[in-house]
């Protein structure tokens, strides 16, 4: 019940919810936040629109080790081609 009002639901509806009904106001709850979040995100990003944070870099989310990766070498190739130049 803690987490229930935590989230910003009304404590005398909690004990008529069955499991399945409850799972649903904590789903529903997540997905608000996580709403939330993104336009947190968007509006910390628009003085930045030139070059713009990833919204799953910004809000803590694991990053795809594979995206990383090609990111890395991306940078590298960046870099061979300038010392390359000279």
């Amino acid at each position: 019940m803690r987490d229930y009002t935590a989230a910003g639901f009304d404590p005398g509806a909690f004990w008529a919810l069955t499991p399945r009904l409850l799972l649903i106001h904590f789903e529903g709850a997540s997905k608000r936040l996580q709403r939330e979040r993104e336009l947190v995100w968007f509006g910390a990003m628009l003085p930045h629109l030139q070059k713009t944070i990833p919204l799953e870099r910004f809000v803590g989310l694991p990053e795809d080790r594979h995206d990383r990766v090609k990111r890395f070498h991306a940078a590298w190739d960046r870099i061979d081609r300038a010392l390359a130049r000279h």
